[in-house]
């Protein structure tokens, strides 16, 4: 069983949204433009500027980034950590504050295994990468077994409300999805092309979710499993209001180098669960692809 020692609720982002409004000509008693300007007006009037529309455009916000790794506690300084990343895909030594959840450091020693989820301040310590915790779960002693299990095909994704009594959840199949299996040295593969993410004619056979209320809680945790996990999983999400603008940039992007997270999820959202299992890992698997998968939250 692991241990959590804390949780924050990643629960949407805080960016201030700026209007970009172009400063207006004034009228010709105000001489504003220049000869030259009026004097090409006028010479091609099909070309005479109207005036920009206030509000016309508001600046996108930044996406909001996170990354979950698999490492190992080197060392405690009150509360920051000096970690070092024990997942392949992501490797370097990292500084991670946890201002909020100072006091649970305490459990936390140096060897220690931990999966942390955290997001990057944009600066640097003294030698070191600085991040902030988002979450951090002990990692119990020995591995987990893994299935010994052949996937012919892109597994299902359960996603399960981790506050649940009655264990609510919901199975989600993948659209779009390239699979390859190796048996006896030889291999075949399949290839599925469906709907983007975003697709607002294909919101009719999207799954959906409706979120529960918990008191306090804009964001819920779900827990994720399926038949093999992946080596990496890549969560993305828009606000539901882009359905059908295929060129809305994503609110988030979360990417999971450990197995099985725990996903906070929020309602009016769009989400896209992106999984791979490495070809790398073809001879101990027998297989290897990727699979993507689409949720809608109410």
């Amino acid at each position: 069983m692991r241990k959590t020692i804390r949780r924050v609720l990643v629960c949407g982002i805080v960016a201030g949204m700026a209007l970009c409004i172009p400063g207006c000509a004034e009228n010709a008693g105000g001489n504003s433009v220049n000869a030259a300007e009026a004097e090409s007006v006028a010479e091609n009037p099909s070309e005479e500027k109207l005036p920009p529309q206030e509000n016309e455009k508001e600046e996108e916000e930044e996406t909001f980034e996170l990354v979950g790794i698999k490492a190992h506690v080197k060392e405690i300084h009150g509360n920051e950590l000096l970690i070092s990343s024990d997942s392949d895909d992501f490797p370097g030594v990292f500084t991670v504050t946890g201002e909020k959840q100072s006091s649970e450091f305490a459990d936390l020693e140096g060897g220690t295994s931990i999966l942390i989820l955290m997001r990057k301040l944009g600066e640097k310590g003294e030698q070191y990468d600085k991040y902030e915790a988002e979450q951090i779960v002990i990692i119990p002693d020995g591995e987990e077994a893994h299935a010994d299990i052949l996937l012919t095909e892109a597994p299902e994704f359960i996603l399960q409300d981790a506050l649940s009594s009655q264990m609510a959840s919901v199975s989600l199949k993948s659209g779009n999805y390239g699979w390859n299996v190796v048996e006896n040295g030889e291999g075949s593969g399949i290839v599925a092309c469906g709907a983007a993410p975003l697709d607002e004619a294909s919101m009719d056979f999207t799954v959906k979710l409706k979120i529960p209320k918990y008191s306090g809680m804009d964001c819920v945790p779900y827990s994720f499993s399926t038949t093999i996990a992946p080596d990496l999983l890549t969560v993305r999400r828009w606000n539901a209001d882009d359905a059908g603008n295929s060129g809305a940039g994503e609110e988030a992007i979360t990417r999971y180098y450990y197995r099985q997270p725990i996903l906070e999820l929020e309602a009016g959202k769009v989400y896209e669960f992106a999984a791979e299992w490495k070809e790398e890992n073809k001879d101990k698997n027998g297989f290897y692809g990727y699979a993507s998968y689409v949720l809608v939250t109410q």
